[in-house]
């Protein structure tokens, strides 16, 4: 009896299960005759797994937009995750939408593109949301956007020559100080004797504690290190931001039509960085997430390849404060001629001397890249007003003394 029981049991479930299959296809049937289509093209059907990326489905799912409804899909969402669903020979905008559903976004479809954005972003500006999403009715957005914080996100991408640095004896290493801003420590070793701004280094003073702009200017002079870049965003609050110092090249790739299409890579150093404000009390803070990239490119005859070293973390800092992300080595490989000087650059064929006075010698350069992340809160839209309401007022008051100082001139003349 239990057996039958349990039999009878799976058997209701699997019927549930294909009854509700059915539902959603033929929903779909419904809303594919009501668009003018009356059947599945092979070509309009995709198939995803769980694991893939989201970031990568997007970019299929915009490849067929673009053929099918002549405009791309446009998502600036910072999402790295997976798309956390399976999906099996569907429709292409149903998979976009069951996608977007799963991971909490929706999109607004315009004239020329389709945006995606988050259920909630979508409500703000009064555009459409999924049904059942639980997304109150629309609101004036401009007084949420009035009242969000900017972010400006300054960075220094600093590369320090690490063979350099061991040869001169010198050492360093990065503390914060009281004052929410870091400082560098040098350190010598027992021979060193190194004139930094008129401080030696040296045994009767090991240490040696700057700020970062003091620090950056003794890299520089002693040729160890060179600072490549200072970019510097802003970025509102929930929003990602974007610094990159390289460059994009481009692979030729098939897409699902078997066109041929270049699909560009970023290469350099990249900085994604994410902020969020949040405030404690009285205390404005920071929920700073970054990732941190890398990267060279080596073409080959057969495939391209990218050496890449990443960095993501999460971190949070006041207004103003600062904070450093290290540890991205890169090494470079070069071949130098050393030996006695005119005689080791002699041709081959007079007489092998530059093979008695010479050599060749391999070296490896390895190279640190630090990147200090600063990051600012920017006053607000009602601050800012306030603020260029008195200077109004304090110009207002200005012209009024000049015009008083003018009258008395005029009267006594």
């Amino acid at each position: 009896m239990k057996k039958r029981s349990i039999i009878f049991v799976t058997f209701c479930l699997l019927l549930l299960v294909n009854g509700l299959l059915a539902q959603s296809a033929e929903e779909r049937k419904i809303r594919r005759a009501a668009e003018g289509k009356s059947s599945y093209n092979q070509e309009e059907l995709v198939s995803f797994k769980s694991d893939v990326p989201y970031k990568q489905a997007m970019e299929s799912l915009s490849t067929l937009c673009k053929k099918y409804l002549r405009k791309p899909i446009v998502d600036p969402s910072p999402l790295t995750t997976p798309i956390n669903v399976e999906i099996q020979s569907m429709y292409w905008k149903d998979a976009m939408e069951l996608i977007l559903r799963t991971n909490n976004l929706w999109y607004q479809e315009f004239e020329d593109y389709i945006q995606v954005a988050s259920v909630g972003m979508l409500a703000v500006s009064g555009a459409g949301a999924p049904t059942g999403s639980g997304v109150s009715a629309p609101i004036d957005s401009s007084a949420i956007i009035s009242k969000t914080r900017e972010v400006t996100i300054s960075a220094i991408f600093l590369e320090i020559n690490k063979s350099k640095l061991r040869e001169s004896g010198l050492n360093f290493s990065i503390f914060r100080g009281r004052d929410l801003n870091l400082g560098v420590q040098f350190s010598g070793a027992d021979e060193v004797s190194n004139n930094i701004f008129g401080v030696t280094v040296s045994p009767t003073n090991p240490k040696l504690a700057v700020n970062i702009d003091a620090a950056l200017k003794i890299f520089e002079s002693e040729q160890v290190g060179q600072v490549l870049a200072r970019p510097q965003s802003t970025v509102r609050s929930g929003s990602a931001g974007r610094l990159q110092v390289g460059t994009d090249f481009s692979i030729k790739e098939k897409d699902f039509s078997g066109n041929i299409t270049d699909k560009f890579y970023s290469t350099g150093t990249i900085l994604n960085v994410y902020p969020k404000v949040y405030r404690y009390g009285s205390t404005d803070f920071i929920d700073l997430s970054y990732h941190v990239e890398r990267s060279t490119v080596t073409p080959g005859t057969v495939s391209t390849l990218i050496n890449k070293s990443t960095s993501d973390g999460r971190s949070t800092v006041l207004n103003g404060e600062e904070m450093y992300v290290g540890g991205l080595y890169s090494d470079e490989l070069s071949t130098v001629r050393d030996g006695i000087p005119f005689l080791k650059d002699l041709p081959w064929w007079f007489f092998g001397l530059r093979y008695i006075f010479g050599y060749d010698k391999a070296t490896t350069t390895r190279s640190e890249l630090i990147i200090l992340l600063k990051a600012e809160l920017v006053p607000t839209i009602e601050e800012r007003v306030r603020e260029l309401a008195k200077e109004r007022n304090i110009l207002n008051e200005k012209m009024k003394e000049i015009d008083k100082d003018v009258e008395k001139k005029l009267k006594h003349e």
